[in-house]
């Protein structure tokens, strides 16, 4: 899909095919969102520069989904992992997607951003890198975000129409997405092996 508005018709084809009523989106920040001028609601979400990632709050707010969001978008990596000791898991994951996104559209690249923990054993995780200093190319606050209040609707109805979106509009950090290029890369390798 070439523009946005491309996009926000496929949304509202998509609101149509489950029989919801087209809710119009607001346009914010992330710095609004963060800030919780905004987002006080359960709903879809949209970063749409670069078609960048498409996400839902079915079960909580937006602002409180963001919370996840920010310290990706800021690379900060002690923030995602919390206390750095060792613990079941790190307090938020850094998506292999998001990564890439992030690597591409946000930071100046300086190489793969590494992982925040480490597994050790089969339910233990330590502290990885979490301190990664990089440079932004892109002011976060700034960044936009069209937001659905979908406060209306149920949880099942949110999430079935995102779990409908994505593949619709293929956004680069979604895990969908990432999964969908390294099946690509892996068929091209393919490809040019047979063609040897």
């Amino acid at each position: 899909m070439d523009t946005l508005l491309d996009r926000i018709n496929a949304i509202k084809s998509i609101f149509e095919q489950q029989g919801q009523s087209w809710v119009e989106p607001y346009e914010t920040t992330e710095g609004a969102i963060n800030r919780k001028e905004v987002g006080d609601h359960r709903g879809l979400y949209y970063f749409i520069e670069n078609n960048f990632y498409f996400g839902k709050a079915a079960t909580n707010t937006v602002h409180n989904r963001h919370n996840t969001h920010r310290p990706k978008l800021d690379v900060n990596l002690a923030r995602l992992y919390s206390t750095p000791i060792e613990k079941k898991e790190p307090r938020w994951i850094f998506p292999e997607g998001w990564k890439e996104g992030v690597r591409k559209f946000i930071i100046e690249d300086q190489g793969p951003i590494p992982s925040h923990w480490i597994k050790i054993g089969k339910k233990r995780v330590k502290p990885g890198v979490l301190d990664f200093p990089v440079t932004h190319k892109v002011d976060v606050d700034q960044m936009k975000v069209l937001v659905w209040n979908l406060d209306h609707m149920t949880s099942t109805e949110i999430s079935d129409l995102e779990k409908q979106i994505i593949p619709q509009l293929w956004p680069y950090c979604n895990t969908e997405t990432y999964n969908r290029r390294r099946r690509e890369e892996k068929e091209k390798a393919k490809e040019e092996q047979m063609a040897t």
